[in-house]
């Protein structure tokens, strides 16, 4: 019984630890302490450790010599390889997803989409307004008879998230994102493909300039200086 109880703890530190880092509560860098990690969440320092243990695994964190257990930096490389995963997945599910020639209940959960990340951003909720980003995409793609293929977006998607997760507040970028989707949503509606595409790659483009922007501001968040150039 113990055992489980030990192990249940480990899940809940794991998710508030990866959590943390993906918001970028914990950034980029930041060195990562056992004991300060188990004072702030109230635990012993074993289901800390096998978390981290998790997130070294997962790559979220380094272990580095002479330098203790930090979150790992953002890389522009693997940034740029994700958001062009993104844009051949998701832009094929949009041409799927007008093929099917979506019902009027379709329409109604993209715009309640639309609606929830309104209402967060107004409310200037960060993690709010993050899931129902997620969820407007992961609502396409549900859509299209996609929605399997959603758990290889998420994991895309999370390659970036930290750079939303700062530019959110930092930038104002989610204005910028929640006109990309009623774009997105309009030439959908209009039965149009070729403009319906072109909306969600300039949406992915943005996060392009933001990662950018970002990685100007904030360098030390950033691989060495030779990743600098490379998601162009």
């Amino acid at each position: 019984m113990r055992a489980a109880q030990d192990t249940s703890l480990a899940e809940q530190v794991h998710v508030r630890l990866r959590a943390d880092i993906v918001h970028a509560r914990l950034r980029p860098g930041a060195l990562l302490s056992e004991n300060q990690q188990a004072l702030r969440l109230g635990v012993s320092r074993t289901p800390v450790r096998e978390s981290i243990r998790r997130l070294v695994q997962e790559g979220w964190v380094h272990v580095l010599p002479q330098r203790g257990t930090r979150v790992s930096l953002l890389s522009l490389a693997r940034i740029g390889e994700a958001l062009f995963v993104r844009e051949a997945v998701e832009t094929h599910g949009l041409r799927r997803l007008l093929a099917a020639a979506p019902d009027a209940q379709g329409w109604k959960q993209l715009d309640a989409c639309i609606a929830l990340q309104s209402q967060a951003l107004k409310a200037q909720q960060l993690e709010a307004t993050l899931a129902a980003d997620a969820q407007f995409h992961r609502t396409l793609l549900d859509l299209c008879g996609m929605g399997a293929v959603w758990p290889v977006v998420a994991q895309a998607r999370d390659m970036h998230q930290r750079v939303r997760a700062i530019a959110l507040p930092e930038l104002q970028s989610g204005r910028q994102a929640l006109s990309d989707h009623r774009a997105i949503v309009r030439a959908l509606r209009k039965g149009d493909a070729q403009a319906a595409v072109a909306a969600l790659a300039l949406h992915l483009h943005h996060n392009e300039v933001l990662v950018q922007k970002i990685a100007q501001l904030h360098p030390e968040y950033f691989e060495g200086p030779a990743d600098v150039d490379r998601i162009i």
